[in-house]
């Protein structure tokens, strides 16, 4: 069952585990669901890829502010929490399921 996560940006599992952070605060592990394909997102780098790679809708300003935030995480500049707020609200502007594991 997905979930829905409240709009605010607080502060696929494709083979990268180095996202940094600036916080204690890790990335919780999300299951996106784009079917046929379901990606584990482990962190803000696999987040990035995701977006960049296959996601529906790249011009509304929550994907823009979901790419700056997970690049910000591997910048040093934006902790994970906030990068995974940006990331699970683009997702659903996109209308695209996630669930967590």
């Amino acid at each position: 069952m997905a979930r829905n996560m409240p709009r605010h940006y607080d502060s696929f599992h494709i083979g990268s585990d180095d996202a940094m952070s600036v916080s204690a605060t890790e990335w919780l592990i999300v299951l996106v669901i784009r079917e046929p394909v379901i990606y584990t997102v482990a962190s803000a780098t696999d987040a990035l890829h995701l977006l960049s790679s296959d996601w529906p809708i790249q011009d509304s300003s929550s994907f823009l502010e979901a790419m700056e935030a997970c690049q910000g995480v591997g910048n040093g500049n934006v902790t994970n929490e906030a990068a995974q707020y940006a990331f699970l609200a683009a997702a659903m502007d996109a209308g695209i399921a996630f669930e967590f594991p």
